[in-house]
């Protein structure tokens, strides 16, 4: 199969996923908490109703304050192009290197960080302040946890680091505290429970929402598009270090791809689920408290990275 009709599929069936993901953890924590909750599809309506709004934009604000939903997009469409998430060997895996990979989330990061910036909002310049912090936290683990995979898969590209999962994981025991690394950062980088509440508009805890705050109609429906996009693909990615065997490559064939398709719906549905289960059992910690969330991260990779180096001696 042409690694272009790879990227397509890979592609097209992240993009129509990803709201109804947002959508299923919120129906799981609303069923675990006694609610019927909303139709896991409403993230859809959401999205279009947001299309169709006005948008109500600060005489503060600069070109950067429009500019910056389109950037974080962006970045989120190119992790799907690159990222081994349904498909691998696409045409994008030759840029999916460790390094590009943890640059463009610090870029998509930075432009969120200025959006909030510009509307000169005290909840702006409060949240911007906290994602820089935890910004700067998460690269080096990122880098650390993907360090161990490349060295046992002998390439820094993660299309080829996600073979190493499933068995692999076995055979190499520092790569289970890389890969518990790896879990910490998607949690962290998608604003998750315990270091955000995608939920809240209080002052004193978002971190996400108070940078988004300021926007509406077209560019909000853009940043929670975006936003969906990245939880969807962090999800797939944990969820194919553990099971990699279901992804479609180009010697799969026409029933291959449809059992790797229905494969990867049931892996995202258990993810979201076991998120919900997550979120519903444990509370959000204090801001000042992340760091030895993140330290914790750094760690378990700084620990796999050492047991493979000792392992290839």
């Amino acid at each position: 199969m042409n690694p272009w009709i790879l990227s397509v599929i890979q592609f097209v069936v992240v993009l129509l996923l990803s709201p109804l993901s947002v959508g299923v953890v919120r129906w799981i924590k609303a069923r675990l908490q006694g609610r019927q909750g909303a139709s896991p599809f409403l993230p859809y309506v959401t999205l279009l109703t947001l299309m169709r709004k006005e948008m109500v934009i600060s005489n503060s604000t600069s070109w950067v304050f429009r500019l910056a939903p389109f950037v974080v997009l962006a970045t989120a469409l190119f992790f799907v192009f690159i990222l081994p998430l349904v498909t691998v060997g696409g045409a994008g895996a030759s840029m999916s290197h460790l390094v590009v990979v943890a640059g463009v989330l610090a870029l998509g990061a930075l432009f969120l960080v200025f959006g909030g910036l510009e509307s000169a909002s005290a909840f702006g310049g409060m949240g911007a302040s906290r994602e820089m912090t935890i910004a700067s936290l998460l690269e080096p683990v990122i880098i650390m946890a993907f360090g161990a995979f490349a060295i046992v898969a002998g390439s820094p590209l993660i299309d080829r680091m996600v073979g190493m999962g499933g068995p692999g994981l076995l055979s190499h025991p520092g790569l289970i505290l890389s890969f518990l690394a790896l879990l910490l950062v998607a949690l962290a980088e998608n604003a998750r429970y315990p270091v955000d509440n995608p939920a809240t508009h209080l002052e004193l805890t978002m971190v996400h929402e108070a940078m988004v705050l300021e926007y509406s109609g077209p560019y909000l429906a853009l940043l929670e598009y975006a936003s969906a996009i990245k939880l969807t693909l962090f999800s797939l990615l944990v969820a194919n270090f553990l099971f990699p065997m279901s992804l479609i490559s180009s010697a799969s064939g026409i029933a291959g791809v449809i059992i790797a398709l229905l494969l990867t719906i049931t892996k995202l549905f258990v993810v979201m689920t076991l998120l919900g289960l997550l979120e519903n059992a444990i509370a959000k910690m204090r801001f000042y408290r992340i760091q030895e969330f993140i330290s914790g991260a750094f760690f378990l990779g700084l620990g796999g990275m050492i047991l493979v180096l000792f392992q290839s001696l």
